[in-house]
């Protein structure tokens, strides 16, 4: 079965949100949580909705709730009902349109095999997508080996991350005639990616590409090497995504696209990629090498002083707040580290939180949290809204010469009345909790990192704070932690954790959650710092 997803409330605009996902294991869970594999982000749609299932041979849709909100082909929906090829779903604003192909085979997964299943469900890829496993051989014609030897010979030169990163994209988008071209790499072969560059046809930096996530589970996770000939979004005609495999797994990931209606990559293309990806790998193994593992001492005295910063940085004499006690924790990451928070009461009575991370090298990283904190506290006395106070702090740390990205969230709320605003960039969590402990995001997606493009407007969401109402503020490096068996958090089961608390004071929220997540977040491993801050309001 497949499914062709379509925000009503997009339809107007120039890229409106359409998804088309495929479907071969039942059951498919529908609902607005993130968990669901057909997930529907509205507040006015339950958790867990409903399932399609397969009954009696026939895909059949069942709503866990017999409101009549759903409607199949204009007709509510109040008890299960098969669907057929064509048919139309319509719940609240999203549009769910049925294809079935009746020569399609369901897939009855093995018992073992279920959980993993479930978490590639999760991340679809488009009809006539093709997947490679890396030990796969590779073709190659005359006209491209010549290319790949000069690709070759440029990346020879690049001594550090940001001459690789910038000159792999720049190479990547000149010979595959892409619409943009984007690159991230790690130190390890676990954790988030630490340094990216992307290029777009114009010449401008870009950020992470569409359905990022998806392209991080599949090569990163999987070591899959992915070709689309056609998306399908209405943004972009075909798409490559790939793996930068060593020994000890994936350190990197390629992306390249083209224009709707121009390029069509085929296996060639995914072949050439490829081999630019293994040329890629030991240039990058020899930058980690010279600034990496090889010189842990001069590592670990970076980190020190990195952990120096951040304990000169760390809030002392806070500022209270009756209406809105708040409550927060920090772990030292092992291998990284990059966190800071910061709690302030501005001149007109409002209280203004600060969580961030920064990714860099030590001195960098150092330099950029004092930066930041300075920032903070400068807008704060002149009042400055959380979007203006991040546009602030990207003007201030954009450098082309020395990258730092840093994913930070800014909230500035008003005690007495719960009135509030929230900005976000890059990667960082800002979970509203309400009374009855159901969450809502309030993270910008689109929002770019502070640092990765010059000028980037930053959007501010305005909520209003009802008493019992929890507002969580905490960095990736939460979901990146690890037990003693090796098994990560994950960012679904930290939220269903910290949802789990509601209810309760914030000081006794966190307490929950660090006695739930022991194994992780105490016992466990945590490769990156661990920054978790909660604010409540009260009746």
């Amino acid at each position: 079965m497949r499914v062709q997803v379509i925000d009503k409330r997009t339809l107007t605009d120039t890229y409106p949100d359409v998804r088309d996902m495929e479907f071969r294991t039942p059951p498919v869970s529908v609902g607005s949580h993130s968990e669901n594999l057909l997930q529907l982000p509205d507040i006015n749609i339950a958790p867990f909705y409903a399932t399609i299932d397969i009954v009696a041979d026939n895909w059949t849709f069942q709503p866990s709730l017999r409101d009549g909100v759903v409607k199949l082909n204009g007709k509510p929906v109040l008890e299960p009902v098969e669907l057929h090829n064509g048919d139309e779903l319509d719940i609240t604003y999203f549009t769910i349109k049925i294809t079935i192909d009746e020569e399609m085979v369901v897939a009855v997964p093995d018992a073992p095999a279920t959980g993993e299943l479930a978490k590639i469900r999760q991340y679809p890829l488009p009809p006539r997508s093709i997947v490679r496993k890396p030990d796969e051989d590779l073709r190659l014609n005359a006209a491209r080996q010549r290319a790949l030897a000069d690709i070759a010979h440029h990346l020879r030169r690049c001594a550090d991350y940001a001459s690789l990163l910038e000159k792999t994209v720049q190479l990547l988008l000149a010979e595959m005639n892409g619409r943009m071209a984007w690159m991230g790499v790690r130190r390890q072969s676990h954790g988030p990616i630490e340094f990216m560059d992307g290029l777009s046809d114009a010449g401008k930096y870009v950020g992470e590409p569409l359905k990022f996530e998806t392209y991080e589970y599949r090569c990163l996770a999987r070591h899959q090497f992915i070709v689309i000939p056609r998306t399908g979004d209405g943004e972009t005609q075909s798409v490559i995504a790939l793996p930068i495999l060593v020994p000890r797994g994936a350190i990197g990931l390629l992306y390249i696209d083209t224009r709707r209606h121009t390029r069509v990559f085929d296996d060639a293309d995914l072949d050439f990629v490829t081999l630019v990806a293994r040329l890629i790998a030991p240039v990058l193994e020899s930058i980690i090498a010279q600034t990496g593992e090889p010189k842990r001492e001069i590592a670990a005295g970076g980190l020190a002083a990195i952990r120096d910063m951040q304990a000169k940085l760390d809030p002392r004499s806070l500022p209270e707040w009756p209406e809105l006690p708040f409550s927060a924790f920090s772990k030292a990451g092992a291998d990284s580290a990059g966190d800071m928070y910061d709690i302030m009461k501005m001149p007109n009575g409002l209280a203004a939180f600060l969580v961030a991370h920064v990714i860099a090298d030590p001195t960098r990283t150092a330099l950029a949290m004092a930066q930041l904190r300075g920032a903070f506290r400068i807008a704060g006395l002149h009042a400055d809204p959380p979007r203006v106070q991040l546009k602030a702090m990207n003007w201030l740390l954009f450098d082309e010469k020395d990258p730092c990205r840093t994913d930070a969230a800014i909230l500035v709320a008003n005690p007495k009345t719960g009135a509030a605003e929230v900005a976000t960039a890059g990667r960082i969590a800002a979970l509203l909790i309400d009374a009855q402990g159901k969450p809502r995001s309030l993270t910008n997606p689109e929002a770019l990192p502070i640092g990765s493009l010059k000028n980037f407007e930053f959007a501010g969401s305005t909520v209003r704070l009802q008493p019992g109402d929890t507002l969580a503020l905490y960095t990736s490096g939460c979901a990146t932690a690890t037990n003693q068996a090796g098994q990560q958090l994950g960012g679904a089961k930290f939220a269903d954790a910290l949802c789990d608390g509601f209810g309760q004071p914030p000081s006794a929220m966190l307490e929950d959650l660090l006695r739930d997540l022991a194994a992780f977040l105490k016992e466990g491993r945590c490769p990156d710092d661990v920054t978790i801050l909660l604010a409540q309001r009260t009746s």
